[in-house]
């Protein structure tokens, strides 16, 4: 049974902070990631069909760290596996849970209560508006995120609701998610262990003869029987790394090359995203003066990053070090990012962003660099923004290793 005393790890207290500047009485979450978010739940439906399934986390502004739960009556079981507590769970649609004379255990009568004693809902939308009401805010403001669900949805919710009582949640959840916990500190940290072990597996397999395919499957493998879900596992040897998003190939690992890592999946719900680069035996001096540069100017970042700067700023400096550093033609689009239950959350370390990195942003630096007849070189970390200086969350060395000497 779950322990529920926990609290949310979610930033319950700045979601209402936003959603009084927002003048917004109640949010829906609708994706995947803001379910996951605000309920700690991984919503099966929104696995299953992305495109047309429907789960909603509903929230509202006078209990923001008690998340109402809504999904199918076949997925809607998930609202057991909740890890703090929530205002209440509702079903929608048909399934069949039977009942005859064994006795039941607190959960098993939790989920009767839920998905077969109320059949008030036979949809989404009658769900969702049952919701709003026992929650007391039917006739308030409501954001609803307009990621998860498609316009005819929107517009059949629109509906309901008194004329202009509705707005967008999604630019409220990202200002919000913009500053992490102390919990979700913690999870990015350990998602990102998951990734350091799963690159020195990798790499305890790298001798001439070794694939890329090899090397694929041994950190997936390794990551797996972690607890993670792999989304992208880019490892790529020698001058191969330019073309970096493509499939694994047999191609053969030799002595003196590079071996480029650039991997993210999810654990627990949140991303990591970690880049390395090793060689086997003595590396190349080229790839060698390439890669400090790369991380002189990750390591630029990682110091000079402070609450206020903004995206543009940070981009800045960070790729001036680069230059600085020994490739004065260095020129990248973004070299870094939030990062949390998202890949990609705010904020965009850009030439052109004006987002303002605040007290507890984690941004994932990276500065890559690709170079036809070359490859890659590319080192990325996620870090912890703080006024009392900032705290790298991985721990694996971030220098060029050589192995197989």
């Amino acid at each position: 049974m779950v322990d529920r005393t926990i609290e949310t790890r979610y930033n319950a207290a700045r979601l209402a902070i936003q959603m009084d500047l927002r003048g917004v009485d109640v949010v829906v979450s609708t994706s995947l990631e803001n379910v996951r978010y605000l309920t700690g739940i991984n919503s099966v439906a929104l696995e299953m069909f992305p495109h047309t399934g429907h789960c909603f986390a509903v929230v509202a502004r006078d209990q923001p760290g008690a998340p109402f739960f809504i999904s199918s009556r076949c997925e809607v079981d998930q609202f057991l596996d909740a890890p703090w507590p929530l205002a209440g769970a509702l079903a929608y649609g048909p399934f069949s849970r039977e009942s005859r004379d064994e006795p039941m255990t607190e959960d098993e009568l939790r989920l009767r209560k839920v998905s077969v004693e109320d059949v008030s809902s036979a949809t989404p939308l009658e769900a969702l508006t049952q919701a709003l009401k026992l929650l007391g805010v039917d006739s308030g403001r409501v954001a609803i995120d307009e990621t998860g669900v498609n316009p005819a949805f929107l517009d059949a919710f629109a509906e309901t609701r008194p004329r202009d009582s509705t707005r967008d949640a999604g630019p409220l959840l990202r200002a919000v998610r913009k500053v992490k916990t102390a919990g979700e500190q913690d999870a990015i940290a350990a998602s990102a262990a998951v990734a350091e072990h799963g690159i020195a597996a990798a790499i305890g397999i790298a001798r001439p003869g070794i694939t890329e395919r090899d090397l694929v499957r041994e950190f997936e493998r390794s990551v797996v029987s972690l607890g993670a879900r792999p989304k992208f596992t880019l490892i790529k040897i020698g001058r191969a790394g330019v073309g970096g998003q493509t499939q694994p190939t047999d191609l053969p690992l030799k002595s003196g090359q590079a071996i480029w890592f650039d991997v993210g999946g999810v654990v627990d719900g949140y991303w990591y995203d970690v880049a390395r680069v090793f060689c086997l035996g003595e590396p190349d001096a080229k790839v060698a003066a390439y890669y400090d540069a790369m991380l002189a100017g990750e390591q630029r970042a990682i110091e000079a990053a402070r609450p206020g700067m903004t995206g543009r700023q940070l981009f800045d400096l960070t790729v001036e070090a680069v230059r600085e550093c020994g490739v004065p033609h260095y020129q990248r689009h973004h070299v870094g990012h939030g990062i949390g239950v998202e890949v990609y959350d705010d904020v965009l370390i850009t030439p052109s962003s004006d987002d303002v990195i605040e007290e507890g942003t984690v941004v994932n630096i990276e500065t890559p660099y690709y170079e036809f007849g070359f490859g890659a070189v590319h080192v990325e970390d996620p870090f912890v923004v703080s006024a009392s200086g900032n705290r790298l969350l991985t721990t694996m060395s971030r220098a060029l290793e050589t192995v197989g000497r």
